[in-house]
């Protein structure tokens, strides 16, 4: 009778413990108040968006870090996908004045590939996680350098491979599909980072029924693409990001109408607001919203800060009322 039971809770630690590590590792998340503006230039208005709040993200955890895409869920829970192959799962907690204060319950695992193992273990060119969007109530996953779209049932699940053709592709090995968006004719709407053509017309593409139609989205300035997030009307936010070692890093968030992706077009994103110096700015990669019930939306942007120490990872929360 011992020994069944000692049995049993050797099987029990053996399975709380697999459990756990399937889930992923509890992260605690280290969160501090943050300014758009410096103090002196607070009453700097930006355009259409109005600055909410902002926090800087830390992690003793050494994978932590590398954060490119970004969906922030009605419930407030929030998956993010990093550059070598990580995820990070939390809740953003809003205060009763709407403003964002920090990210609780935070747990951090590793992508599986398809025989569920860690894609680090295939090593870096296999890591690089760009954008990370929800599709047909499972998520889609791309990547650069090894240039592909993988599909999870949940981010702690192994993966398929969704498309993996980009591969034949003119992409730049560190500038492959930075961004993605689902679109409400279930199609996939990809957009590349550094695949320009010499007219300044950013390569896109229309995936559906396993096949790509070209797209464009008009080059504005030195700006390129990070991310992007469907809005409920079919819209799609759009993120950029400018940087030069003279001008500081730089934000861009636009609007494209999805009627203007039409195969071959080419189309004008309509900017609602640009972020620059001596505004506090990072290397932004992620973007997500919270839709409110005046029509309006909290949009929130995430940035990836490369492992460096002159860089943060930010968390920014604006208001948008909708309009364009």
């Amino acid at each position: 009778m011992i020994k069944k039971y000692f049995l049993s809770l050797v099987f029990l630690s053996f399975f709380t413990n697999a459990l756990a590590t399937e889930l992923g590792t509890p992260v605690d998340l280290k969160n501090s108040k943050i300014n758009l503006f410096p103090t002196d230039l607070e009453n700097i208005s930006l355009n259409k968006l109005k600055f909410v709040s902002g926090i800087e993200i830390k992690s003793n955890h050494p994978d932590f870090g590398g954060l490119s895409g970004l969906i922030i869920n009605e419930d407030k829970s929030l998956i993010a996908v990093g550059d070598q192959g990580i995820w990070l799962t939390g809740k953003i907690k809003i205060n009763e004045n709407g403003k964002l204060v920090e990210i609780i319950n935070g747990r951090l695992g590793h992508l599986k590939g398809n025989e569920n193992n860690p894609l680090y273990k295939l090593g870096k060119s296999y890591t690089d996680a760009e954008s990370i969007e929800p599709y047909n109530d499972k998520f889609v996953v791309s990547f650069e350098r090894k240039h592909r779209i993988l599909i999870f049932n949940n981010i702690y699940s192994h993966s398929e491979t969704f498309y993996d053709k980009i591969k034949y592709l003119d992409l730049p090995d560190n500038g492959g599909i930075e961004a993605m968006a689902p679109l409400k004719n279930n199609s996939i709407f990809l957009l590349s980072e550094n695949l320009i053509h010499p007219d300044d017309k950013i390569a896109g593409y229309l995936l559906s029924d396993n096949k790509l139609k070209k797209v464009y989205v008009r080059k504005r300035g030195s700006f390129k693409p990070t991310d992007m997030s469907s809005l409920p009307d079919g819209n799609i936010l759009l993120l950029e990001r400018s940087f030069s070692p003279v001008r500081g890093a730089s934000a861009r968030i636009s609007v494209i109408k999805y009627e203007d992706l039409e195969p071959n077009s080419v189309t004008l994103p309509l900017t609602l607001d640009t972020l620059k110096p001596p505004m506090v700015v990072d290397n932004f990669e992620g973007i997500s919203f919270l839709k409110l019930n005046d029509g309006g939306y909290y949009i929130f942007i995430l940035s990836d800060e490369n492992f460096n120490f002159l860089q943060k990872t930010l968390l920014y929360q604006f208001y948008w009322d909708g309009k364009l």
